[in-house]
């Protein structure tokens, strides 16, 4: 079975005493997959492991043929209960399809033991038993390495017609939304008190912002984020910011709800605004990157369907160079800290919701799913591997498990068209 080790593991074994004088000692057992191949191997001599094929069909390796029907009754249940698949489902039961193999597992196992157990050679990542090709698979990060590890083969005394030596990328930890993330981008999970209670929200993204009439001058560097993730919603309060346990701003402007005195299309009676959205400003020796959002490495498609918030270590961001307003029908993906990476057709443009006690004017839904935390969360067009045209804000999610934003449109009505999304 497969797994990603910098050193390997231990070959351990277990001493019994049976007699007063002469011990012996237990075979070596695997865990998890690896041991159920010991097993076998040790029921059916010459079993060398077994996978499922891209039809669904599950081929076993045997050395000798001729125990065949012992190797398929051994396996029967394993075919009977063949695991299922999410993006094209395996049709009919699975049928069992005999493989000549080189190797037993046992062989397998023994050798990897080995290799395991001797010195560490700089480079190699993958020491692995593999089930689908009947070998001992090491994986290196660089070419180099390869000389080190044959040499290494041949003094342990492998056979290196057992062994296949290959270049793997290099693995690296997994970073996700919820960590210390650095340089600061859109989508990463922020946090706040409000009322005395630690809150999460999410970057929505970065933005260069100037409002005079606020004491903001022109190329201030900071972020916005749902207005209702602050201490006041719809009020400036000086809210602290956090990112992965470091603090990275303050709320510097989150403008009043107005009424329909001062602009008609506000019902009678009620507070309205044209966007859930504040700006944050970015404390000074920020690391920021302008345009920029998290990419994680799979998104979700539609409703109630939760995306990664694994930061995908090859291509973590999307870069903005554009901005797009929502249509009717068009894919949009938001990347927030609860859900992750999740994609949806605009089901609503330009509709007003009453929520929390204010009218939101003006707002569009999209049918992709966001929840409690993901309030801030960028929403973007992909234009590209890693490319994408701005859109908005979430700040709401609905019933039906998709969200609801304010559109670049709306954002500006509040805050000022003089802002710059893109790098």
């Amino acid at each position: 079975m497969r797994f990603i080790s910098n050193v390997g593991r231990s070959v351990l074994c277990l001493l019994a005493l049976l007699f007063p004088v002469v011990a012996f000692a237990q075979p070596h057992v695997p865990p998890g997959l690896d041991g159920r191949f010991a097993e076998l191997a040790r029921q059916v001599p010459g079993f060398g492991g077994y996978f499922f094929d891209d039809n669904g069909d599950l081929n076993v390796y045997l050395t000798d043929l001729i125990r065949e029907p012992a190797a398929r009754a051994a396996v029967a249940d394993v075919a009977r209960n063949r695991p299922g698949r999410s993006q094209q489902p395996w049709v009919g039961p699975a049928a069992i399809i005999i493989r000549h193999g080189d190797f037993d597992f046992l062989q397998l196992d023994g050798w990897r033991g080995r290799l395991s157990a001797a010195p560490a050679i700089a480079g190699v990542q993958v020491l692995d038993a593999d089930e689908a090709t009947n070998r001992l698979f090491i994986g290196v990060t660089e070419a180099a390495a390869i000389p080190s590890v044959l040499a290494q083969v041949d003094a342990l005394g492998v056979p290196r017609t057992a062994v296949v030596v290959d270049v793997v990328p290099a693995a690296s930890l997994t970073t996700s939304l919820r960590d210390f993330y650095r340089p600061l981008i859109g989508g990463l999970q922020i946090d706040l008190t409000i009322a005395g209670t630690p809150s999460q929200c999410t970057l929505g993204v970065n933005v260069w912002y100037v409002n005079v009439s606020q004491g903001i001058p022109p190329g201030t560097a900071g972020f916005y984020t749902a207005a209702h993730c602050s201490t006041t919603r719809f009020g400036t309060d000086g809210t602290v910011y956090s990112q992965g346990g470091s603090r990275i701003g303050y709320e510097r402007y989150d403008p009043p709800a107005f009424t329909n005195a001062q602009n008609t299309r506000c019902p009678a009676g009620y507070t309205c605004r044209w966007s859930d959205v504040t700006f944050a400003q970015y404390d000074a020796g920020y690391n920021r990157h302008q345009g920029a959002l998290a990419q994680t490495v799979s998104r979700a498609y539609g409703n109630f369907q939760t995306g990664s918030i694994v930061i995908n270590p090859y291509a973590p961001e999307f870069i903005l160079y554009q901005t797009t307003l929502p249509v009717a029908g068009q894919y949009l993906d938001k990347v927030g800290r609860t859900t992750g990476w999740t994609s949806g057709q605009v089901s609503r443009t330009c509709a007003d919701y009453f929520i929390g006690g204010n009218y939101l004017l003006c707002q569009d839904q999209v049918e992709a799913f966001a929840d409690s935390g993901d309030s801030g969360s960028p929403v973007f067009q992909v234009t590209g591997s890693s490319t994408g045209a701005f859109s908005g804000i979430v700040w709401a999610k609905t019933g039906a498990g998709g969200f609801i934003m304010s559109n670049l449109n709306e954002i500006a009505a509040d805050m000022g068209n003089a802002v710059t999304y893109t790098p």
